[in-house]
């Protein structure tokens, strides 16, 4: 699955015309599993969703904030262990909202590579993340069954 996952991003990625930037990681803030802060931006990652540590949307049980907390640490280790593209991508929002910044909770999306590779494939593999792949304009529902460890 997780090669055609590789696929549909690279496509995704050519089609919308992004260009995959060099930084560094002290450009990078990590906030969660899937966001960071860069150049001024907070930037949700796609392709992947890591637990919760907090939601205005939902009550975090203790299960899951320990989860989120072990995949920001995840995360924030991979940062230091090779090269990083910062590639942003047009993703699953109508013009208006790009525009107003209204687009994923005032988030632009983007794919952070290290060595090439989209960092939330690793994440996955060691079960921190799930994959959660969006269409052109519109999101499925954020995944109901949260990872556990």
């Amino acid at each position: 699955m997780n090669r055609c996952f590789a696929i549909a991003l690279s496509i995704l990625t050519l089609t919308c015309g992004a260009l995959a930037e060099p930084i560094s990681v002290t450009e990078i803030s990590v906030v969660d599993g899937d966001t960071i802060d860069a150049h001024g931006q907070r930037y949700r990652m796609i392709g992947y969703d890591t637990p919760e540590v907090v939601t205005p949307r939902r009550k975090v049980g203790p299960d899951e904030r320990a989860v989120a907390t072990i995949a920001k640490e995840r995360f924030t280790e991979l940062l230091n262990s090779g090269p990083l593209d910062l590639t942003e991508v047009r993703y699953s929002c109508s013009a208006k909202k790009l525009r107003d910044g209204t687009c994923n909770h005032h988030r632009k999306c983007a794919i952070l590579s290290l060595n090439g590779k989209n960092i939330g494939d690793t994440l996955i593999a060691e079960e921190l993340a799930v994959l959660y792949v969006c269409s052109a304009r519109k999101c499925p529902p954020m995944p109901e069954k949260r990872l556990r460890r």
